[in-house]
């Protein structure tokens, strides 16, 4: 295996989701690659718009090993995207809260390539890869009667690097805990935020643009990547309070604005 092989590459696709390759394994974690969320019912006319076409078609996905989703929500988990992706990657399982299960096997991903996972323990997927899964506030934190998380963030442990995908939630003292045992090289944060008109329609919110630069500087995140901004609207608070309080508040904490499609070699 070449160094360059070793390097992490991350590529984004658009409101949360990201394709992280290493090692020759290549990870999707909450890939939303339709229009889907554009057409659910018992929203005003034209409030849930894509900004942009998906920069990546789930069906040219053909080498994915692993996807990981966070929670339910459509734009974390979509049928239509998952379904393409294990047509196209035959081998690929996939990880997600054992609640969201039900819908994986409802879309045609057989039982086998289905992973529950839980704060309870630690998957190891790869013998350099062992996935940590945090639990989430999305506004709330909510489990079952058996414990089981119904909004997850994820932990990579990755041959020598620690990936935090924070998937959706808010800002709270608990995951600010659960998070301090890690060194963090590479974390994505949302940073739409929450408001009572959002609530109103049924719109669950996260941690703001200022709560989530706080928080990588706080934890020491090599580099901070902002997620959940710029694909909807009326679901954002746009990019410019986070990026004016790293250079205010935080000078030196690096930081990484995507643009959809783009590619990123990390180089630790």
């Amino acid at each position: 295996m070449s160094n360059e092989d070793r390097h992490l590459k991350i590529q984004y696709i658009g409101q949360v989701g990201v394709i992280l390759r290493k090692n020759d394994t290549a990870i999707a974690i909450d890939p939303y690659l339709t229009d889907s969320v554009d057409h659910l019912p018992g929203f005003p006319e034209g409030f849930w718009q894509r900004r942009y076409a998906p920069p990546v078609k789930p069906e040219t996905l053909t080498d994915l090993d692993l996807v990981l989703c966070t929670h339910e929500h459509m734009d974390h988990l979509d049928p239509n995207t998952l379904r393409a992706i294990a047509a196209a990657s035959p081998n690929c399982h996939f990880g997600a809260p054992k609640s969201c299960l039900i819908e994986l096997e409802a879309i045609g991903i057989s039982a086998e390539r289905l992973h529950a996972l839980g704060t309870q323990e630690a998957f190891q997927f790869a013998a350099d890869l062992i996935i940590q899964p945090i639990p989430a506030w999305h506004e709330e934190r909510v489990r079952d009667s058996e414990g089981w998380d119904h909004y997850l963030g994820y932990v990579l442990q990755w041959d020598g690097l620690c990936i935090y995908h924070a998937g959706d939630t808010l800002l709270t003292e608990e995951l600010v805990e659960a998070l301090s045992g890690f060194t963090i090289d590479v974390g994505f944060l949302p940073i739409n935020g929450r408001d009572i008109f959002r609530n109103r329609l049924g719109v669950v919110g996260n941690m703001n643009a200022l709560e989530a630069a706080d928080l990588a500087a706080h934890l020491k995140f090599d580099i901070v990547v902002p997620v959940h901004f710029d694909m909807y609207t009326n679901n954002s608070e746009g990019i410019a309070p986070f990026v004016d309080r790293l250079y205010q508040k935080h000078p030196g904490q690096k930081f990484h604005i995507f643009q959809p499609g783009e590619t990123l070699v990390y180089v630790k």
